[in-house]
């Protein structure tokens, strides 16, 4: 019987097949066995035999592809952002902790401490974020911290990221004091951001949490409304903050102002480790001692010979900017608004400085150490100096 080996339909030889030279042979000695050893039993051996050894030898050319995960491992850190308020830092295990994928789909959403002790990702890019809990709209006693990041797993290694929670919100707390309170009994504060309000009662004394950006203090009466039942509402503060600011109100009422019920409120503020006063609704503009805030020029267009006062914040206007820091080249105008602090140039008043003894006195360019100050300016107040509500011209000023 002579060997042959079936490959595909086409029958052939086992000489043909050049690994299985010289098996022809090997079976021609191994048949003089005779009967100890069937011929068909000790073909099919050299056969497995063969073929063993083929693939062996091929799979040398062979690659195993590695599992495509890798691992991740936290470290979470905590940030001291403020000194002037002492908070205790939350529980990180009990932050959420949310990881999406380079399509947008959630791969985990659980508590920061449930997480598993080794946690493999496929190979890819993912968005970490970590948050101390959901806040949306101002409330009380609500820090929020929180941390972002973007990281690429590898397959076969692991990625060690390192997390900062840092405070995402804001805080403000306000401060009544006993005059204040007794000058406006039918009034409650509210605060208020882009996503809500909050009430503030003047028994208040906790941080109320808001959302970085604009943010507004008001002064709401309370019902009954009175004879036009329309609620009178008193703006306090409007101005831009940023998320990590602490800041606190101090409300009492100028004991000297004796006018409308709606005037008199001095408020000093703390940001941090920033101090600055606002004034607010102080008098009628007939004294000094009763000066308009900038906020009632807007109703006052046209008053002649009144006081005004507010803190320079600003010089070198134009139609549309205003320059608010050092070094000044003109010394025609200065911007004044409520706040030291302030940065919005329409929430600001120009101010047209004379040719005299007061541009001496105010000019940015000769007497720089006068940003920040407060002052008071006694003029006309007009529509539009400068693309803003403004005192031109100017008969006199005082600091």
């Amino acid at each position: 019987m002579k060997g042959k080996l079936l490959l595909g339909k086409k029958e052939r030889s086992l000489n043909d097949e050049p690994f299985l030279k010289g098996f022809t042979g090997t079976l021609s000695s191994f048949s003089s066995l005779g009967a100890r050893i069937p011929l068909l039993t000790l073909f099919m051996g050299i056969i497995f035999i063969a073929l063993y050894s083929f693939f062996l030898s091929s799979c040398r050319g062979l690659t195993f592809e590695e599992e495509n995960t890798g691992e991740i491992k936290f470290v979470f850190n905590k940030r001291v952002d403020t000194k002037s308020v002492v908070r205790e830092f939350p529980d990180s295990n009990k932050f959420m902790l949310t990881i999406k994928n380079s399509s947008g789909t959630v791969v985990y959403n659980d508590l920061y401490g449930n997480r598993p002790s080794k946690m493999e990702l496929n190979a890819g890019s993912y968005e970490i974020s970590v948050v101390s809990r959901v806040f949306a709209k101002p409330e009380f006693d609500a820090p929020c911290y929180g941390d972002n990041k973007t990281v690429v797993v590898k397959a076969g290694e692991v990625c060690v990221i390192s997390l900062t929670a840092v405070q995402t919100n804001l805080g403000v707390r306000l401060t009544f004091t006993t005059d204040f309170i007794k000058k406006f009994p039918g009034y409650t504060a509210e605060l208020a951001d882009t996503a809500g309000k909050l009430t503030y009662p003047f028994t208040e004394n906790r941080f109320a949490y808001l959302n970085p950006g604009p943010v507004t203090l008001n002064l709401l009466e309370l019902p009954p409304y009175g004879e036009n039942s329309v609620p009178v509402t008193i703006p306090i503060i409007s101005r831009e903050m940023s998320q990590k600011d602490m800041l606190t109100v101090n409300l009492h009422a100028n004991p000297s102002d004796t006018s409308s019920a709606t005037s008199g409120i001095i408020i000093d503020t703390t940001a941090r480790w920033l101090f600055e006063q606002i004034v607010v609704g102080a008098g009628d503009g007939k004294s000094q001692g009763t000066a308009f805030n900038t906020a009632q020029l807007s109703s006052n267009i046209g008053a002649k010979g009144v006081w005004v006062t507010g803190y320079i914040v600003g010089g070198d206007l134009t139609s549309t900017a205003i320059s608010f820091t050092t070094p000044f080249t003109k010394e025609t105008n200065l911007a004044i608004a409520s706040s030291a602090s302030e940065r919005v140039r329409t929430n600001c008043i120009s101010v047209s400085i004379p040719n005299n003894e007061l541009r001496d006195l105010l000019n940015l360019c000769a007497n720089p150490g006068n940003l920040g100050k407060r002052v008071y300016i006694q003029g006309t107040v007009v529509a539009s100096y400068l693309g803003l509500i403004g005192l031109n011209p100017v008969t006199d000023a005082q600091f």
